[in-house]
């Protein structure tokens, strides 16, 4: 079994995008996050995936967008999509986030497919790249638990809810709300502390 998810996410990239491109689960409840947030805000995707439909959710034109997913295959069809927003081919754990700080980062579907220690290490690191006050909204499930993703096969660790609070805490965010989507998909909203 792979337990590289961006590897598992190339070899199953067609599957992906053509799954998640029949199905509009998140992009309500992050359409409505993003008008949320002030004019001109320079916010970052990770994982984006193709783009449908989280990235085109944020399309606000109050927004300044930027995107990172590690699938040749699916940054490929993101380009396609969405020419002008700025997008790199990397895994998230070995970016620089274009070398440039953000006033929100979106991660949907991303931190549960890396192993504890990266997910830590990754909520860390955002928090570094966000400017005081800059909110970082994330998917992963509430309970404690492992499972295999249904679009790559890999193992999934949810930490649970109390150990994201507390990492997210550590870093220096305050958990802002817990969000549910039509999907019963959980999200955390924190937003770092001045």
């Amino acid at each position: 079994m792979l337990t590289d998810s961006a590897i598992a996410y190339e070899r199953s990239a067609h599957a992906f995008l053509n799954a998640r491109d029949q199905s509009m689960i998140g992009a309500q409840l992050v359409a409505l996050w993003a008008r949320s947030l002030k004019k001109d805000a320079e916010v970052i995707e990770l994982a984006c995936g193709a783009g449908y439909p989280i990235t085109s959710a944020l399309q606000h034109p109050n927004l300044k967008l930027w995107a990172i997913d590690s699938s040749p295959t699916l940054v490929d069809a993101f380009h396609q999509r969405f020419p002008s927003v700025p997008i790199v081919c990397e895994k998230v754990q070995d970016s620089d986030f274009f070398g440039r700080s953000y006033d929100a980062v979106v991660a949907v579907g991303l931190l549960f497919l890396l192993p504890e220690s990266e997910q830590i290490t990754l909520i860390n690191r955002i928090a570094s790249i966000l400017v005081p006050g800059g909110r970082f909204l994330f998917t992963a499930p509430i309970e404690t638990g492992c499972w295999a993703d249904l679009n790559s096969g890999i193992m999934c660790q949810s930490l649970g809810s109390a150990r994201y609070q507390s990492a997210l805490n550590d870093a220096g965010f305050h958990v802002i709300a817990t969000l549910i989507d039509e999907g019963e998909n959980h999200y955390f909203d924190a937003q770092r502390r001045s």
